[in-house]
This record gives C-alpha cells, structure tokens and sequence, in this order.
C-alpha cells in the first residue's frame, strides 16, 4: 500500500508540472459534473449478494492545463438480498485528480484519474447498520466536447475499500457516462 501511494503521489507531481492545455477538458476553469453509474463489487458483503446496479455522482472540479482536480458525492446500491428484503449502499465522498494524456483533435481527451474517498456502506434493515471506510482507485476515460461549456465523460474505474463485513478489502468496478458544464 505504502509503495502503491509513493507511485500515484510520484505520477501525479510528473504530470502536474508537465501540465499544457486540453481542448477537450472545459475551457473554463470551474464545471460541475453529473454521472449516471453502472457499478458491481467483485465480492458479496455477508449474505447480501453483490451485483450490477445503478448509481450517481456529482463533482465539482477545477481544471488547469491537462490536470483537473475534482471533488464530489457518489451514491450507488451495490448489495441485496431478496430473501431479506436488505440493501447495501455506498455513500462515499472522493477527491479524484485527472490528468489527459493525449487530445485528439478538438473534440476528445483521453485521460487517467486517480480517487481517493472516504464514505459508508449503509444496510438497510432494523437497526440500521453503517460501515466506514477509506477507499482508493484509479480509472479512465474519454472526454468528448460536445458545446463550447459542455462535455459528455465515459469512463471506467477499479477502486476497494474494507467496509468489515466482507471479510476484508472488496473491490468495485465502475463505469461512468456524465456530462460536465463549465461554469467561469
């Protein structure tokens, strides 16, 4: 874990400072950001089976260069079990850095993101049940301009967390479609 940091930490700095302009990216530097999500764990949680869900998010990011940096909310039911009528949800607060490796014309940036969050895992049922945890991964994908303030991002990423009751670290594999609209 400590070598996997040192890594992401030593990648982020290289490309921070080898930072130029993306088209592709908002062309102002402030935007929000909604997402639609499709989401599955690659472990069940106890006796709730893991599957493939919907969810959402929403971010707020800041954009210089080929690097942004983005903050924001995700929500999304990855856990049920029929029999019991029960739910586990991820409720996680993220800071996900990005950087855009190459621009592709006018319209289309493919980029690397890192996130680093921390949130609960809720189960639904009496009494309600709440696992914390931090949670760490990384993703891509591509940006495409659709309008001079919008863009549509597709993209997937892998992140883990150790909520307990799974027995360790369980891992979520995440894909994304969002617009994002540049604010000022």
């Amino acid at each position: 874990m400590r070598q996997f940091r040192f890594i992401v930490g030593l990648a982020v700095t290289a490309l921070a400072l080898a930072s130029a302009d993306a088209v592709a990216q908002s062309r102002q530097p402030w935007s929000v950001q909604a997402s639609g999500e499709w989401a599955f764990p690659t472990k069940d949680y106890g006796e709730l089976e893991g599957g493939a869900t919907l969810g959402w998010e929403l971010q707020g990011r800041y954009t210089f260069g080929r690097f942004s940096l983005g903050a924001g909310y995700q929500r999304t039911t990855v856990f049920k079990s029929d029999a019991a009528d029960l739910t586990g949800t991820l409720s996680l607060g993220f800071v996900e850095p990005r950087y855009v490796v190459a621009v592709l014309g006018e319209r289309m940036a493919p980029y690397v993101a890192a996130r680093l969050g921390y949130g609960a895992l809720l189960i639904r049922e009496s009494p309600r049940i709440t696992e914390n945890s931090f949670t760490y991964g990384a993703g891509a994908g591509v940006m495409i301009a659709v309008a001079p303030r919008v863009t549509i991002d597709v993209g997937g990423q892998y992140f883990a967390a150790d909520f307990g009751g799974s027995g360790g670290t369980a891992g979520y594999f995440l894909a994304r479609l969002g617009v994002a609209v540049g604010l000022f």
